[in-house]
């Protein structure tokens, strides 16, 4: 067993000095490349790509031939296990090639010697040095063999193409879950426009012809103690009706969107602040009576849909379009420009002699 401890170390460590041997005779190659493959180019001042290129190429090299050690390392170390375990002894120098070249190659997008500071190298060296220390050498063998494919794998054109695809969709997918989807934002606005509009159309049209909901609707306005009750239970009954119905298919959305949201804050200090929110409450408590108001939800959509506006599938929509007024001059730089000459020149200068 003792050894074992011995000879081990010193097979490994001469299959490293092989791979020290090698790499000193591969960098010498790869300078007289660089020298060769640039001479045509210097005066066109791009040596630094085309030396960029044969570096990034010889570490392809580098990392197939340590995946290709490996290779042999646990083909001979798992025969050894299975048929003759002494044979296990010729897979070391292998190991020490591969786990030569493993510490000197690293990963594209990282600095020389920054992959050791990972945790999963810190485990790998660990796994490494257990297996070794401890006969399982085939342990070694697949520690290095999987780790050496993945990073030529990752140092490939394909991958990297891969790789730079996924990091655009992850950006993209991100940007879309914390800010959302603008080119969608057309469906919130109809859905809401349309809602709205149908609800205060049907809840308009109940109040004016149906008995029961005018009477009942009377019965609330003469409880406010407000005057002329009926008039203004008419006139109340006739926003919602002809409001909501425009509201619903987009023409003068605007102006009917203000109506009915006044008419939504008459109604809160009129009636839901006295006679629905209870009295006495604490601060907090009548903030969350006056929040669960169905008006005050109607207000801030009507506020969101004014400033919003009425989106493109509406008729007021179809009638900028006509008049050449949809485009936005925060996004139009041409418009934008005109419209601040006009708004910095004199009114003096506007007028005619």
């Amino acid at each position: 067993m003792i050894h074992m401890v011995v000879f081990a170390p010193i097979v490994v460590a001469g299959g490293a000095f092989l791979g020290f041997a090698h790499e000193g005779f591969r960098r010498k190659r790869l300078a007289a490349a660089i020298s060769n493959r640039t001479a045509g180019v210097a005066s066109a001042g791009r040596l630094g790509d085309h030396s960029v290129e044969v570096i990034a190429v010889d570490n392809l090299t580098q990392l197939k031939y340590a995946e290709r050690s490996a290779h042999i390392a646990l083909g001979v170390t798992a025969a050894g296990l299975l048929f003759y375990p002494p044979m296990g002894l010729l897979s070391l120098p292998f190991i020490g090639y591969s786990a030569y070249n493993w510490l000197r190659a690293r990963y594209p997008s990282e600095r020389e010697w920054q992959w050791l500071k990972a945790p999963s190298t810190t485990l790998a060296i660990v796994a490494l040095t257990a297996s070794l220390l401890t006969g399982y050498w085939i342990i070694s063998a697949l520690v290095l063999t999987i780790d050496l494919r993945a990073r030529r794998g990752w140092a490939s054109p394909r991958y990297q193409e891969l790789h730079r695809r996924f990091i655009q969709r992850a950006r993209i997918g991100l940007r879309r879950a914390l800010l959302g989807e603008p080119r969608w934002e057309w469906f919130p606005v109809l859905l809401a426009r349309v809602s709205l509009g149908m609800f205060f159309a049907i809840s308009g049209w109940n109040k004016l012809f149906t008995a029961a909901h005018w009477t009942g609707l009377l019965a609330a306005m003469q409880s406010t103690g407000l005057p002329f009750t009926k008039f203004l239970a008419l006139f109340l009954a006739s926003v919602e009706f002809y409001g909501g119905a425009l509201l619903t298919i987009g023409f003068l959305s605007t102006l009917w969107a203000i109506a009915l949201a006044f008419a939504m804050v008459v109604a809160i200090i009129t009636v839901e602040i006295p006679h629905v929110i209870p009295p006495g409450l604490g601060p907090l408590d009548w903030l969350a009576w006056f929040l669960y108001l169905p008006q005050v939800m109607y207000v801030i959509l009507f506020l969101w849909l004014i400033i919003r506006g009425p989106g493109p599938h509406s008729v007021d929509a179809y009638i900028a379009r006509k008049l050449g007024l949809d485009a936005d001059k925060d996004s139009d730089p041409a418009i934008k420009r005109q419209d601040d000459k006009v708004l910095n020149t004199p009114d003096s200068d506007l007028v005619p002699a």
